[in-house]
């Protein structure tokens, strides 16, 4: 065949364009084994680079609380979240029910460099923000077992994670870090046995997501414990757990957030709705009435019953809408 041939390269063409799809492919393949001898940070990156890939997100939520003696409370939630091109973040909490919390709002900023600000409204007190100026690391938000940071997330820059020997359970391997408080030291190499991890993430081999997270007291015991449960892929890498259950052994409480509906949209989480402004007008101050206590309701379905007295995970059915 003639070097001159049209054809002769238009075939060498497409034999090197098949060459270098085999070796993505091959490359794609073999990326997740390339985390064996991985940091713990660059693990953390990983986790947080495939399950934060929407950057506009509303959800309903139900939330409920079980005291040592059995009795429950129950909440409806509405969250809304959205990362800007920035790489800021924007997040809102609006309670929706019962009426003594209905129209609180925990509103949280966070700037490209990581810094964040943190708001609680309270209609009763009128139209003002109350700026949180604690860590919210330990303390709990409104008689939940969730802190402000546990319904924000974390930064990581704010954090050194250490990876620590891998372990298996029920058939599934975990990659283990243990998450120190960078204010306390400056890097890794720093750390003696003095410094005390804050918490514990077991990270799924098979798809890079929290299931389970321990958290320490000062004398390096667990105290509380969160866990992910119904797993449900959304797109592509990307995963959500349809209910998140808060446990704290020391004080024999527990809470469980489930997801009744979810949308992947813009439309939903609009700028105005991380404003005082917008707060103000959608949730204002409302004098009740005294009247009889309302009925408990329980989120839809056995389930989440089932999670908070046996922490089993059990499938649900959450309304999830992904809108281009």
């Amino acid at each position: 065949m003639s070097l001159r041939n049209p054809k002769y390269f238009i075939i060498q063409f497409y034999i090197l364009l098949l060459m270098l799809i085999a070796l993505s492919l091959q490359a794609q393949e073999l990326s997740d084994e390339d985390f064996d001898e991985a940091m713990g940070l660059e693990i953390m990156n990983e986790v947080y680079k495939r399950h934060q890939q929407f950057a506009f997100i509303y959800e309903e939520q139900s939330m409920v609380m079980i005291d040592r003696n059995g009795d429950r409370d129950t909440r409806k939630v509405r969250r809304y979240s959205r990362v800007e091109n920035d790489g800021s973040v924007k997040f809102l909490l609006l309670f929706d029910s019962p009426n003594e919390i209905s129209g609180v709002a925990l509103l949280a900023n966070r700037d490209a460099s990581g810094n964040t600000k943190k708001y609680i409204y309270l209609p009763g007190l009128g139209e003002q923000l109350i700026e949180n100026v604690s860590s919210g690391k330990d303390g709990k938000f409104l008689g939940t077992d969730f802190s402000i940071e546990n319904l924000a997330g974390e930064v990581l820059d704010d954090y050194i994670y250490v990876r620590k020997p891998d372990k298996e359970s029920n058939h599934v391997e975990y990659f283990v870090i243990d998450v120190y408080q960078r204010e306390e030291i400056m890097d890794e190499a720093m750390l003696t046995e003095q410094n005390q991890a804050s918490r514990r993430h077991f990270i799924s081999k098979d798809n890079f997501y929290i299931t389970r997270t321990e958290y320490f007291d000062k004398q390096g015991k667990v105290f509380k414990t969160q866990s992910h449960h119904d797993l449900k892929p959304v797109d592509n890498k990307m995963w959500r757990a349809n209910m998140i259950l808060m446990e704290d052994s020391k004080e024999q409480h527990k809470s469980l957030i489930k997801i009744n509906r979810r949308v992947f949209s813009r439309d939903y989480v609009s700028e105005e709705i991380f404003t005082a402004d917008w707060l103000f007008k959608n949730s204002p101050y409302i004098s009740l009435p005294d009247a009889e206590e309302e009925e408990e309701l329980i989120p839809e379905g056995e389930e989440a019953a089932a999670i908070l007295d046996n922490q089993n995970s059990i499938g649900t059915n959450v309304n999830t809408v992904t809108v281009q």
